[in-house]
């Protein structure tokens, strides 16, 4: 990090970006926007692990977007390969030179690659681990994941009248469960509050050990989005309250965005995947929201199930 200069307001977000346009991501992707700011934080001797799902298109042989150290790899080891760089870094002496990042989807970080990424945690190893989560296997057909949200329409949830309504299970709590792991930092973030996902992963990069951030990016097909909504659907997620930024450095909970906590109808209208819900089923979803926030404004973390 000693080549990166720490970022406090956007002015100072660098013009120069480390990865390129014209990749075959979606119109609109907000996953692909993620890359581009962990790169202007971390800088260029930052060097990304891909596990495979959706950002796998960005980069297809002989052709790539990317102008920094790049890494591709299955959908289950993505951690275990940040693992082997870290070592070969060490080897060599190299290892205060860079910041390794892992960027994984949700699919292979809740389920599929969950193994490699609690392993990676219990040695302590000293890499972060984003979750750029868009709540579905997209990159396979729209699937639900572990992370998808209650009521949720997935491909595999889907709304048939009179019999099914979407998800009907809890997302798994994946902060709590990083923390329980001894993690050093976990934080969540958005794409559509850049500043906040930058400076979190410039205090990550700061410290020694295994660091989580789960990065809420809003998927366009998948969510059923005009492909110019992602930016402004992540916006209303945050200040509806549905999905809470914050941070936790040595067990200590602090809300890095105060929500202006608007109806969370507002959140939901816009995306096809909740067109299916009634006004009493979104009275449910806001009277819980509201009752996680008095949690959370008084520093239960533990005691929020988050929506």
């Amino acid at each position: 990090m000693a080549d990166v200069k720490a970022i406090e307001t956007i002015k100072e977000i660098g013009r120069e970006d480390f990865i390129g346009g014209g990749t075959f991501a979606c119109s609109g992707c907000q996953p692909v926007l993620g890359i581009k700011y962990v790169f202007k934080a971390l800088g260029k001797n930052a060097i990304m692990v891909n596990s495979a799902g959706c950002m796998t298109l960005t980069a297809n042989y002989p052709f790539t977007p990317y102008k920094v150290n790049w890494v591709h790899n299955a959908i289950e080891n993505a951690d275990s390969t940040a693992a082997g760089i870290l070592a070969g870094l060490k080897r060599k002496g190299l290892d205060k030179k860079a910041v390794i990042v892992v960027y994984a989807g949700d699919g292979a970080t809740y389920d599929i690659g969950f193994q490699a990424l609690s392993g990676m945690f219990d040695r302590y190893e000293n890499i972060i681990h984003v979750c750029y989560n868009n709540e579905v296997f997209a990159n396979t057909g729209y699937q639900r994941t572990a992370a998808t949200p209650l009521y949720a329409r997935t491909s595999t949830t889907p709304i048939v009248a009179g019999r099914t309504e979407g998800n009907i299970h809890p997302r798994k709590h994946m902060t709590k469960i990083m923390l329980a792991h001894g993690a050093p930092y976990v934080a969540t973030a958005c794409t559509a509050f850049p500043l906040d996902f930058i400076k979190k992963l410039q205090k990550a990069a700061s410290i020694n050990g295994p660091k989580y951030i789960e990065l809420l990016a809003p998927c366009i097909p998948g969510w059923l989005l005009d492909q110019d909504k992602g930016r402004k659907i992540g916006e209303l997620m945050v200040q509806s309250g549905i999905w809470p930024l914050y941070e936790i450095e040595n067990n200590f909970f602090k809300v890095t965005v105060q929500p202006r906590m608007i109806p969370i109808e507002e959140a939901l209208k816009m995306q096809g995947r909740y067109a299916h819900l009634n006004k009493d089923e979104i009275a449910v979803i806001q009277k819980q929201i509201n009752e996680e926030w008095e949690k959370f404004n008084k520093g239960e973390f533990w005691n929020v199930s988050e929506y």
